[in-house]
Parts: C-alpha cells; structure tokens; sequence
C-alpha cells in the first residue's frame, strides 16, 4: 500500500515571542519520523512523506495514498489534535487514528474526566479553574493538589511547583497557568505512589499491553515525585518494562485502561496514564491517542515485552486501522 504520512517536525516550527519555553515539546525530531517511516517500510509499504496539516492542504484533494498514518499533534488551541483527522473525513482519505471527536475529547483534560466520570472509570476528584475560585470549588478534595493546564500534552505546564500544599500556594499556581497558556487551569488531587502507563490497540476488542511502570530518580515508589517537562530529555526517568508488580494490578491497569480507552471512543491505539496510590487504587490521570512513538519512549519497551520488535509493533497498529477501514 501507499501510506501518507502525517507528522509535525520540530524544525518545521518557530516557537513565537510569548509563547511559553515548551510550547514545541510535542513536536518529532527527524530521528523519530524516519524510525517510523522505516517501520512501515517494513511491512511492504511505500511512505508518501505530508509533514504539517498545511503540507496536507497544499496537496489536496489528490495526494494518492491508500490510507494516512497520522501522529500530527497541531499548534494553537485545544483543537489542533483535530485538524488534520477533520481534514481527511471531509475528503474520504482513510486514515491512522482515532477521529477528530476523540482527539478533541481527550486533549481537553477536563472533558475527558467528565466521560471517565460518566463511565466510572476511576480518575482522581477535580475542578476547574478559570479565575478566581473559592473553597466551594474545591469542596471534598485534600490536599496536596496538582495543578496542569487544562488542554496541553508532554507534560506541558507541568513542574515540581504544580503540586500545591495549601490555598495560597493554589491560587497563585492557578494564575501561572492562566498567564502562561493562556487557558484555564485542570485542578486535581494529587496522588501519591506510583506511577505507570498502558499501551491499547486495537477496535471492537482492543487489547491492552503490558504496563511500562514509570521510575524517578531510581525509585519506582516515587510517591510525591512527578514527570515533569523538565525531566522529559533527561535521565531522572526511566522505564520498567514489564512492570514489576502483582498480577491482580497488571490485570486492573489493563482491564481500566481498556475501559478508558472505550469511554473516549479511542480507535486504532493510544496511551492510559495512571497513578496507583498506597492502597493500590489506579487513578486515569488522562489518555493520549497520540503517544510518542520515539524510540526514546516506552513504545519499544512495549514491543519487546509483547515479543515484537519495533517495527512490528508500528505496523501492528497500521493493520488494526487497516482492517477498520476495510482496506484489506
């Protein structure tokens, strides 16, 4: 088959006077594009290179393709995950991915909840900071609390400081938040413990992989420690594969993740975070229908734990929107 290729490149961004430092975190270097795009060849594939959604639109309505593989995270408001699956559904190009819908949904951290809520899918209390607040706002929630920005990904907004002790120190997090992302503030408890994440792929039966179990400065108890930006590019994390823990919590991550997964309509694959408390209770922190596929990341740990390579893993998610699409 030909298979377009969607994806946004660091190098293709300039990040804008005012914008925060990590406005471009989500974005792929060179290295991971071609570690895909050498996957899919893999399989028998050709790979058309797209790049941007406004590469896409240059080449529209013909860019002669079987079907997309689209990780393109977008830039702009908590839109921009959509833009380009929106795109593709208006012209009938099959693509990679879960739908404009769902990718709306789950970027917008609060929106996500309200679905996990309405599923009861375990996710830790919250409210919504879009100003001031009062202690109402917060009515049955402890502290210590975390405070994120309401439509951001890769760990965007989020430091040591979010995790806030008391009213004052809340106040003034949510205000950071505010000015620097311009959006209201996502207000969580916070939950201390551990911290894991669970690969899904899959449709009508999607199957979950074996959990990757997030360690911190060589702790897998990390209990107050959190993945922040700043620890993205450095060596304070590392990843456990398969996670070193009970199978009756191997079982629950899997069997949660599935149901998270379900609650926002994902397709094709995508990514549960969780935090397990001491009790052992999982906690969805969000999910991500577009996970690093980098080679940095867990995605090979994950593949080398199911008995997969790579490259069989990338394509095992390429066939499960293969067969979706009934183009196979």
């Amino acid at each position: 088959m030909r298979i377009g290729f969607t994806y946004d490149l660091k190098t293709d961004h300039v990040r804008q006077d005012g914008l925060p430092e990590d406005a471009l975190a989500e974005f792929d270097s060179e290295e991971t594009i071609a570690e895909i795009e050498s996957a899919i060849q893999k399989g028998g594939h050709d790979v058309v290179r797209i790049g941007h959604v406004r590469n896409l639109l240059a080449r529209l309505p013909h860019i002669d393709v079987d079907i997309v593989f689209n990780i393109c995270e977008g830039m702009g408001n908590r839109n921009r995950e959509s833009e380009v699956p929106l795109i593709l559904d208006l012209f009938r190009i099959p693509y990679v991915g879960s739908d404009s819908l769902s990718m709306g949904l789950t970027l917008d951290k609060v929106m996500a909840k309200k679905a996990f809520v309405a599923d009861n899918v375990p996710t830790p209390k919250y409210f919504v900071a879009d100003g001031s607040f009062k202690k109402k706002d917060f009515s049955g929630m402890r502290f210590p609390m975390i405070v994120k920005p309401r439509h951001e990904g890769s760990s965007k907004g989020i430091s040591e400081d979010s995790i806030v002790k008391n009213s004052l120190a809340l106040g003034a997090r949510i205000s950071q938040v505010r000015s620097t992302y311009s959006q209201a503030a996502l207000v969580e408890e916070f939950i201390q413990g551990q911290e894991f994440t669970v690969l899904v792929i899959g449709n009508r039966e999607p199957e979950a992989l074996a959990p990757v179990h997030i360690q911190i400065l060589g702790k897998l108890d990390i209990g107050n420690l959190i993945y922040t930006s700043r620890r993205v590019n450095n060596s304070d994390v590392e990843y456990v594969c398969p996670a070193k823990v009970s199978k009756p919590l191997d079982k629950k991550l899997r069997e949660i993740a599935i149901k998270a997964y379900r609650s926002v309509d994902c397709r094709d694959f995508g990514r549960v975070d969780f935090r397990v408390d001491k009790h052992g209770r999982p906690y969805v922190l969000e999910l991500n229908p577009l996970p690093s596929l980098s080679t940095y990341d867990v995605f090979p740990l994950v593949a080398k734990a199911q008995g997969l390579t790579y490259a069989q893993l990338v394509l095992k998610v390429l066939d499960v929107a293969i067969q979706r699409c009934g183009l196979n």
